[in-house]
C-alpha cells in the first residue's frame, strides 16, 4: 500500500486532481459556515454581474438568488449523488461479480447475462427512463445512476476473481477448513479490489455528469440546487447574462476533471502492483 501511495504522489496530474477534489469537498461541506446565504432566497438585485457587489461576489440569477450560494449548494448535490451512486454501484456490482466469479456455472452465466442486458441500453438513457418512471428526486437519481453503473464493476471483479480462485493461497485456505464464503470474503475479495478503485473514480465522474444532465432536463431534485439546472436556467439569458451558465458549467468541468485525474493516478499507482502480483 505504501508503494502505491508513493507512486501516486509521483504523478503531478493526479496530485493536482486530488487537491482540487479536496478543495471542492471542503467548499461544499463548509459552505453553510463560509457563505451562509440561502441559495433559494430571492433579492431585488436581479441579474447582477459577478464582482460588482460584495454581498453577491459572483452575481445573481433572474430571481436575485446568490450565485455563489447556489454553486456551493450544487456542489453538495453533485458530490452527494456521485458518492452515493458510486457506492451503491460498487456494492451491488461487487457482490454480483464476486458471487459469479467464485461460484461459476449457472450462477456465473445468469449474472453475466443480466449484466449484458443492462449494458445493452446506454447508461444515460437507462437512468433517464428510470427517473422518468420513479419521478424526480435525489433518491431516484441515485438509484437510477447506480442501476446503470453496476455492470462494469461486476464484470471487472468477476474477471479478477476468476484469476484468483485457483491461486495457491486460496486453495490453502480451503484446505485449512475455511468455508467458501469466508474464502471469498477474506482471501479473494481483498486481492481482487485494487483494479476496481480506478473504476470507482470513473463511475463517480460519470455520475456527476449524469446527475447534471438529468437536472438540465428538469428531472433532478426540485428541492436542491444543481449545476445542471443552473445551466438550463442560464440558457434563456445566455447572451445578456452568460455567467449564469458559464459558472456552473466551469464548476462541472473542474469537478469531473479532478475525479478523472485521481482515477488515472490510481490506475498508474496500482498497475505495477497488479503486474507484480
Amino acid at each position: 500500500m505504501s508503494e502505491a501511495v508513493f507512486r501516486f504522489a509521483r504523478e503531478p496530474a493526479a496530485c493536482a486532481g486530488l487537491v482540487l477534489l479536496f478543495l471542492l469537498l471542503a467548499l461544499a461541506l463548509s459552505a453553510p459556515l463560509l457563505w451562509p446565504l440561502d441559495p433559494e432566497a430571492p433579492s431585488p438585485a436581479i441579474l447582477l454581474p459577478p464582482f460588482v457587489e460584495a454581498a453577491h461576489p459572483l452575481g445573481t440569477d433572474r430571481l436575485g438568488r446568490d450565485l455563489l450560494a447556489r454553486l456551493l449548494a450544487g456542489a453538495r448535490t453533485s458530490l452527494l449523488v456521485a458518492a452515493a451512486a458510486t457506492a451503491a454501484a460498487l456494492l451491488a456490482g461487487g457482490a454480483i461479480g464476486l458471487l459469479a466469479g467464485f461460484s461459476g456455472g449457472f450462477v456465473d452465466e445468469l449474472a453475466m447475462r443480466l449484466a449484458e442486458a443492462f449494458q445493452v441500453v446506454p447508461g444515460f438513457l437507462l437512468a433517464l427512463a428510470l427517473v422518468s418512471v420513479a419521478g424526480p428526486g435525489l433518491g431516484s437519481t441515485v438509484a437510477a445512476i447506480a442501476a446503470a453503473s453496476w455492470p462494469a464493476p461486476a464484470r471487472l471483479l468477476r474477471a479478477e476473481v476468476l484469476k484468483l480462485r485457483r491461486a495457491d493461497f486460496v486453495l490453502a485456505a480451503i484446505a485449512a477448513g475455511l468455508s467458501r464464503p469466508e474464502v471469498a470474503l477474506k482471501e479473494v475479495l481483498p486481492n481482487a479490489l485494487p483494479p476496481v478503485l480506478p473504476l470507482a473514480a470513473l463511475l463517480a465522474a460519470a455520475a456527476i455528469l449524469v446527475e447534471a444532465a438529468l437536472a438540465f432536463l428538469g428531472l433532478g431534485d426540485p428541492n436542491r440546487p444543481s449545476w445542471g439546472a443552473m445551466i438550463a436556467e442560464g440558457r434563456a439569458v445566455l447572451v445578456s447574462a452568460p455567467w449564469l451558465a458559464l459558472l456552473p458549467g466551469a464548476a462541472l468541468v473542474l469537478s469531473v476533471l479532478a475525479v478523472n485525474l485521481v482515477g488515472e493516478g490510481l490506475a498508474e499507482a496500482l498497475a505495477p502492483r497488479r503486474a507484480a502480483a
